[in-house]
């Protein structure tokens, strides 16, 4: 991908969220090598918080909603983490943590948005392998936490046409 993230959720009509701040003793995005690890992003737009926990009749807009937002926190932190000349060669494993009543059994389901929506910014580069695991709560009750680990690349898209 010749252009940045930003540009290319410009191009999905979507924006970036304002690049997420870690709420403790940790790095947003630490890249070892060719690898970044996103720090898990929960579902918060601004200081919203999209609460949790789902059960059977929360309505998929909400889901949606969780897991879209999560995945954009993450891009927007790897997106300020990355030096000029790389980029985003592909995703490779999401994981997410649910926060659901405890009969609830479609963990992943609810992931599954967050998997289309990397699917329709990257491609076949945004196909990955996931977890999806359900807990009984994340930090300020979200619905939705997720984490990225990504594999980047340095120079000229060889994919480009």
């Amino acid at each position: 991908m010749t252009i940045s993230i930003a540009d290319r959720l410009a191009q999905l009509g979507m924006t970036l969220p304002s690049t997420p701040s870690p709420r403790g003793a940790y790095a947003s995005v630490v890249i070892h090598r060719d690898i970044a690890y996103v720090s898990g992003q929960v579902s918060r737009a601004g200081e919203q918080v999209i609460a949790g926990p789902v059960d059977h009749a929360t309505p998929p807009d909400v889901i949606r909603h969780a897991a879209r937002t999560c995945v954009l926190r993450a891009l927007s932190a790897l997106a300020a983490a990355l030096p000029a000349t790389t980029r985003v060669e592909r995703m490779l494993f999401l994981r997410g943590f649910v926060n659901a009543v405890p009969d609830f059994v479609n963990h992943s389901q609810v992931m599954d948005e967050a998997s289309r929506l990397l699917h329709e910014i990257f491609g076949d580069r945004g196909v990955h392998a996931r977890s999806a695991i359900g807990v009984a709560g994340l930090p300020g009750g979200g619905l939705l936490e997720i984490e990225l680990t990504v594999s980047l690349t340095h120079g000229p898209d060889p994919h480009a046409a």
